[in-house]
């Protein structure tokens, strides 16, 4: 199975990577570092060459402007008509579904980021391809390994989860997918 992991900036998306790489063929794109395949993110001709035989794509972008990159992303994969499945990751809150306050580390203006969060999710949802959707809890260091997984619509208490138990859920979604078609908390267990 060929997998394209986008965003590997982060450990989240290292560690995605590193679990993937003796279990797929493996891309990995960045748009910061020299690690994989580098170019804009922005552009839909970034992606085009990339998509060349690939089964299914991980989006670890995170920050601000996820909603231009997919926009981007899924240009590239209706101009190549590619057939894959996306497995995206978001944040808990952007269906208003926390039970307390999250903080998006980085993010200087939630409500902005919380909207380009929800159009990303739209553009990924109207592809009409399969995916799967992560909406996880703030990664901190001392959190838990100990995830729930909970379906879209449901009250979520926000608790923080590690980067490397949210490699592992999303590692395991990409080689044996569980869950396409839904859009899932990713939270600690308290």
């Amino acid at each position: 199975m060929a997998t394209l992991v986008l965003g590997i900036d982060d450990q989240v998306g290292q560690l995605v990577a590193k679990r993937l790489v003796d279990q797929v063929s493996l891309t990995v794109f960045s748009s910061k570092t020299v690690t994989g395949q580098v170019g804009n993110p922005h552009k839909a001709a970034t992606y085009v060459d990339l998509l060349e035989d690939v089964d299914v794509i991980y989006s670890n972008f995170i920050g601000m402007d996820v909603d231009w990159k997919l926009e981007a992303l899924f240009e590239a994969i209706r101009q190549t008509q590619a057939n894959v499945r996306t497995v995206v990751r978001s944040v808990v809150g952007v269906d208003d579904e926390a039970t307390q306050p999250v903080s998006y580390q980085g993010i200087t203006d939630p409500a902005t980021f919380l909207k380009q969060q929800r159009y990303a999710i739209k553009i990924v949802d109207e592809a009409e391809l399969p995916y799967t959707v992560f909406r996880a809890a703030p990664v901190a260091v001392t959190a838990t390994d100990d995830v729930l997984l909970i379906n879209e619509g449901r009250p979520v208490n926000p608790a923080p989860i590690t980067a490397e138990a949210l490699a592992t859920v999303v590692a395991q979604e990409l080689v044996e997918p569980q869950h396409v078609g839904q859009s899932l908390a990713v939270v600690g267990k308290n």
